[in-house]
């Protein structure tokens, strides 16, 4: 169940009281609904190898299950359930919802746990040392990756691996992606900072009104 703003991004399953799908549109400009699919199917195998198997003569299909497959089915009569998902879900399609799902990283409230033994999240292993907290650092609620080295401030940010915040930079509200550089006295907030991007001295990122991604030194 996605925020009506949000759903013309997606795929949306328009429902009885039931659960029974009656009808699937594909980002559609006004959505009936708020029901999102996560792009997770189960079908009886049988089925699924026909309609496969005549979707791949259609030359006009775009062989796409949403567009397809599910209105298909649909149109000759079978019957198809949803399944209402409860837990935490966000698509990361845009750089809002990029930034905003690691922002979630840092919320206490927040249902994903990075560190329950019970159900382990592996990243890519990086085998750097572990990161260095100079004496000028500042950091609060924040993730910071191995390899860094922290002279500066680091507020509420999420910090990849071998990312260099020198001394009287800051950090805050942003995506820091691995091996970046923040040079003495810049400032970012609410950024997401792509690979190995250097932020020169003095310079400063950022707006109130607007998640910004930054490649290679440009906007």
């Amino acid at each position: 169940d996605v925020p009506i703003e949000e759903a013309s991004r997606f795929g949306i399953m328009n429902t009885k009281e039931n659960n029974e799908i009656y009808e699937f549109e594909e980002k559609p400009k006004e959505p009936k609904s708020t029901l999102a699919s996560m792009g997770i199917y189960i079908f009886n195998w049988p089925d699924l190898k026909k309609a496969l198997k005549e979707d791949q003569q259609d030359k006009y299909s775009d062989k796409d299950f949403g567009k397809n497959i599910i209105p298909k089915f649909l149109r000759e009569g079978h019957k198809l359930m949803a399944y209402p998902f409860s837990g935490y879900w966000k698509d990361v399609g845009t750089i809002e919802s990029l930034w905003a799902a690691n922002m979630d990283l840092l919320d206490s409230s927040n249902p994903i746990d990075l560190f329950d033994k019970n159900w382990r999240i592996y990243s890519q292993a990086t085998n750097k040392p572990g990161h260095l907290l100079e004496e000028t650092a500042v950091v609060k609620n924040s993730i910071i990756s191995e390899g860094c080295i922290i002279k500066g401030e680091v507020i509420n940010s999420v910090i990849s691996s071998e990312v260099f915040v020198e001394e009287g930079a800051k950090v805050h509200n942003s995506v820091i992606l691995a091996g970046a550089v923040l040079k003495e006295r810049s400032f970012v907030n609410r950024i997401i900072l792509g690979e190995n991007v250097v932020v020169e001295k003095n310079e400063h990122f950022g707006r109130k009104d607007e998640i910004l991604f930054i490649s290679g030194g440009d906007e």
